[in-house]
């Protein structure tokens, strides 16, 4: 087996190149170090929070009117919603508008492609994703720690502040179909009212139950005192020692009696008396219109009540997600390392010099010239 068949070649080759290697070893370290110190030190600042559930902002849980278990934390689609907010361009644009990101990146906002470099450049700083704990966690970079975690904090409270204007824009269209619909029921209510009135007024019914009883007391009445002094009459006319004017008087209160009964039951429209007639003639009529009046002053009663607790809870601020961990200053840049920038780029020159040497010395006895021509 020749040398060129085992692995002493190769240390053999290595050796030749040795100095070669060394020197480019030492060039890719000295350039390595001196690139990576001119390098900025960039500082990561990270905040973490889980979505609230939407179900916070529901009436009957704020004021008690269901016996459903609070939910406090958003399921996965809320989880998924405040990623999607998190990773939208109106947070992006945001940020830059607020912290000057034209100025502080050096990037030219009078450019036509200024708004999508000065995003491209945000975004690669900035990261907001699910962690392993089913949380988002929010980090940004920056050469400026103290800006880093004002960022990080303002950007979270950004998504808050969208995910609560979902939430009320979804309850501010609620409100304005409850306003729609109780202002219609007002409108109703007073039709009926009004022609409540109306009908109480031409059938002089204003206590249906109470104007019944006393009707049909005053009917009983009439007619057990018409059979009294029927009776009574029967008994004393006959008889000649019983006083004319006595005889008289109990005939005046037998007609004033039967008159009364006439007035019952026949509807006079000269007599301002309530008739039997005029109130079974008009009970129905106002009875229904009765009905109606109670029904809407209830639904209304219940429209507003529900109206109230829909407004009261959107002027309550409910958060839409929960903190967990405010972004604080880093004292520690998370880049460049430059130590591992310096060994992967001596790695790296060691490795592509060595397979140069290689090639060069398995190469080395082929005719060129030969090959070219």
């Amino acid at each position: 087996m020749t040398n060129h068949d085992n692995l002493l070649s190769v240390f053999q080759t290595i050796y030749r190149w040795r100095k070669t290697i060394r020197n480019v070893c030492i060039a890719a370290a000295i350039g390595s170090v001196g690139i990576s110190l001119l390098l900025k030190n960039y500082y990561q600042a990270t905040t973490i929070f889980y979505p609230a559930s939407p179900e916070l902002a529901n009436p009957e849980l704020i004021f008690g009117f269901t016996s459903q278990v609070t939910n406090y934390f958003g399921s996965d689609r809320d989880l998924d919603r405040l990623a999607e907010i998190a990773n939208s361009t109106e947070v992006v644009d945001f940020m830059v508008n607020k912290y000057r990101l034209y100025d502080h990146y050096d990037i030219d906002s009078t450019a036509k492609d200024g708004p999508h470099k000065v995003r491209k450049h945000f975004r690669k700083l900035y990261s907001a994703l699910k962690n392993k704990n089913d949380a988002i966690e929010l980090s940004i970079e920056d050469t400026d720690p103290q800006l880093a975690a004002d960022m990080a904090n303002t950007a979270r409270n950004k998504i808050n502040e969208i995910g609560q204007r979902l939430t009320k824009n979804s309850q501010a269209k609620l409100i304005e179909t409850f306003e729609d619909n109780i202002k219609r029921k007002h409108a109703d209510l007073t039709l009926i009212g009004d022609s409540l009135r109306n009908m109480q007024a031409k059938y002089n019914i204003f206590s249906a139950g109470a104007q019944g009883e006393q009707l049909s007391s005053q009917l009983a009445i009439a007619e057990s005192e018409i059979t009294h002094y029927r009776a009574k009459l029967e008994i004393l006319e006959p008889n000649q020692n019983i006083p004319r004017d006595t005889i008289a008087y109990i005939k005046a209160n037998l007609r004033a009696y039967q008159r009364e009964r006439q007035q019952l039951m026949t509807n006079d429209p000269n007599s301002e008396q309530m008739t039997l007639k005029q109130y079974n003639e008009g009970l129905p009529l106002v009875s229904v219109l009765s009905d109606l009046h109670f029904q809407a002053r209830k639904q209304l009663s219940y429209d507003l009540e529900r109206y109230n607790q829909i407004k009261s809870a959107y002027n309550t601020d409910i958060p839409s997600l929960h903190l967990v961990e405010a972004a604080e200053i880093p004292r520690i840049k998370s880049r460049p390392k430059r130590s591992i920038l310096v060994l992967v780029s001596v790695l790296a020159a060691l490795i592509f010099t060595t397979l140069a040497a290689l090639l060069a010395e398995a190469y080395r006895d082929i005719n060129w010239e030969k090959i070219t021509h």
